[in-house]
Order: structure tokens, then C-alpha cells, then sequence
């Protein structure tokens, strides 16, 4: 049973590194503190970090503030926990680097494609969110989920779901998400700070952005664009961008939104929404990301311009009804 593989790891090990994937959303930075959370209690050392910053808008998080960069650390662990990524190499290069050669890895994903890597290893693409397989190990494990775990482990499923307004709402996660509220998770303050607050540079970026709106695909791809001119303007970073793609997806028609962001000279990001009729996970892989098949996102080099005709060159062949327009 997958679950009791996961208790002989934790009873295997006293020092534990938990990694999630790169540019960290609410499930893998939730899913993360919750299982270090739970594993502290039972005597474990327990060091989360990510080869990204902490997005400013998961900072209400309990324990939060001892999330480490991966670079900073001073040597790699032998025992690591990896949430949410569908790859090994999603923990990004410095992730990479913190985990010690022949290490034991156990990996809790639930992205379609996830590689098989991890043993003991537990992948569920009907999930709603990691936090949820998280908290059903928990369980399983006997292993405790206090107030500052519930925190945690419900603001994961809440971002995941869109505060459980997306599809992937089903009568499981709500009953998991009762019981973590029952256990001292608040969801009042959890939608708030995921969903409700805005810095002022984020709602500047946010007008910048809603201004370059464009339709591609007769009105089936609704796309939205910030270069780093429109960050400097605004006095804003890529973080301050965090949930603008959702904008993209409301448009009336819209079949898939698109954030494209410039965030820095020479890479820019892209995320894509969809309403479930076309798998963006398959358009993010054809550019080396990847996601689910109704939100998904891929890093890339290249000039602004140029990727961005690219992507939306895959997205129109998409939406047409063929596989996405190889990279070119």
C-alpha cells in the first residue's frame, strides 16, 4: 500500500528536506509547511526550501518565514520529500543540487505525466491538489495534523481549486477540506489572503495588463500580455502578476486564457488557463512545462516577440482541433 510506504520512509529517516516545484503557487508551498508541520511533532528534522522566492501573497502561511532558497543550503540531504512536480527536474537546477547523489526520494504528485521518479511514490491526476494525497498520507500514517498543518494543507487545496470553484471540486476534497477546518484552518483568512488582497503594484500591473487584451482564434484563445516595461512602469515584480491569467480566462468565448510576462531580459513565462476542452498541460509540455490539462505554465528563453508569436501559433493549431504547432 502506498500509504505505508510512505510511514517506513518517515520511520527510515530523522532529517528530511521537503522540495516543490519552481515558481511555487499555493498546493506546493501549502503542501510543503503542512508535511513539515506533521513531521516535527514526531521528533523529525524537517528543512523546507525551493529554488524560487516565496510569492508575497503565501507570507500569511504558518512557518513561512523558514523557507529556505535552496541555494543557501549548506549541503544536500539524503532524504527528500518532492510535492508537486510531474519531474525530478521541476525542483529547478538548485533544488537539484540539494539533494545528495543516491539519495531516497519519495515523490506526491498529481499532474498527469509525471515521470515515475521516487520510490516510495504517490501520483493521483484525479486529485484536486498534493495537499489533498497529503493529507489522506497523513491520515493513513497515523501521523498528526495540528492547527498550523489544517493551515497549511487547506490553503493548498483552496488555491488549487480556486476556492473550490474549479472542477476539480469533488464531494472527497470538500469533506477533507471540513475536516482540516474542524482542526483549526480558517477559510475566511485563507480566501482573503489568497484571493482578496492586492498590493498597490499589483492592481498597476494588473490595468497594464487588462489593456493589452487580445483575442486570437476567433475569440477562442483570449490572451494577456507584460512586458518589462509595463513591470517598470507599474513599479511592479512578476510576482505582483499572480492570478492575473484568470482575467484572460473569463472573457465571454474563451476557451483558453493565456498570461504571457516577461520576467526579466531574455525569459518569460507563460501560464494558461482552460475551461476543460483543450489540455494545456499538452501545449505547456511542447515548450518543457507542463501543468494539469485546465492550468498549466512553461518558463522560456527567447525575445518576448518571438516566443510569444510562438505560443500563440501552438494555441490556435490547439484550439483548431490538431496537437500544438511544434516549437519553432
Amino acid at each position: 500500500m502506498p500509504h505505508a510506504a510512505f510511514r517506513a520512509f518517515v520511520d527510515a529517516h530523522d532529517d528530511f528536506l521537503i522540495l516543490s516545484h519552481i515558481d511555487p503557487d499555493g498546493d506546493a508551498v501549502g503542501s510543503s509547511l503542512g508535511l513539515a508541520w506533521a513531521l516535527r511533532p514526531i521528533g523529525k528534522r524537517v528543512t523546507v526550501a525551493n529554488d524560487s522566492p516565496l510569492p508575497a501573497s503565501l507570507r500569511f502561511l504558518p512557518g513561512w518565514e523558514e523557507i529556505r532558497l535552496a541555494s543557501e543550503l549548506p549541503e544536500p540531504f539524503r532524504a527528500v520529500f518532492v510535492l508537486d512536480c510531474s519531474s525530478l527536474d521541476r525542483v529547478g537546477r538548485t533544488g537539484i543540487a540539494a539533494i545528495a547523489p543516491g539519495a531516497a526520494i519519495a515523490c506526491v504528485d498529481h499532474h498527469a505525466g509525471t515521470d515515475g521518479f521516487g520510490d516510495p511514490r504517490l501520483v493521483n491526476v484525479s486529485a484536486s491538489a498534493t495537499a489533498e494525497l497529503i493529507v489522506e498520507i497523513l491520515q493513513a500514517s497515523e501521523l498528526p495534523i495540528g492547527p498550523e498543518a489544517a493551515a497549511c494543507l487547506y490553503a493548498g487545496i483552496a488555491s488549487d481549486t480556486g476556492a473550490f470553484r474549479f472542477q476539480n471540486t469533488t464531494p472527497h476534497v470538500l469533506r477533507l477540506a471540513a475536516r482540516l477546518v474542524e482542526r483549526g484552518a480558517d477559510p475566511s483568512r485563507t480566501a482573503r489572503s489568497l484571493f482578496g488582497r492586492k498590493s498597490p503594484a499589483s492592481l498597476r500591473v494588473l490595468g497594464l495588463a487588462l489593456a493589452s487584451l487580445e483575442s486570437r482564434a476567433s475569440g477562442k484563445v483570449s490572451v494577456l500580455t507584460i512586458s518589462r516595461a509595463m513591470f517598470d512602469e507599474a513599479k511592479a515584480a512578476p510576482e505582483d502578476a499572480d492570478g492575473i491569467v484568470q482575467y484572460a480566462q473569463s472573457v465571454n468565448g474563451a476557451l483558453i486564457g493565456v498570461l504571457i510576462q516577461e520576467t526579466a531580459p531574455g525569459e518569460v513565462r507563460i501560464s494558461f488557463r482552460s475551461d476543460g476542452s483543450v489540455d494545456v498541460n499538452d501545449i505547456a509540455g511542447r515548450f518543457g512545462g507542463g501543468g494539469h490539462r485546465n492550468a498549466a505554465g512553461a518558463r522560456l528563453r527567447g525575445e518576448l516577440s518571438v516566443v510569444r508569436e510562438s505560443v500563440l501559433q501552438a494555441l490556435e493549431q490547439a484550439v483548431h482541433g490538431g496537437p500544438p504547432a511544434p516549437r519553432g
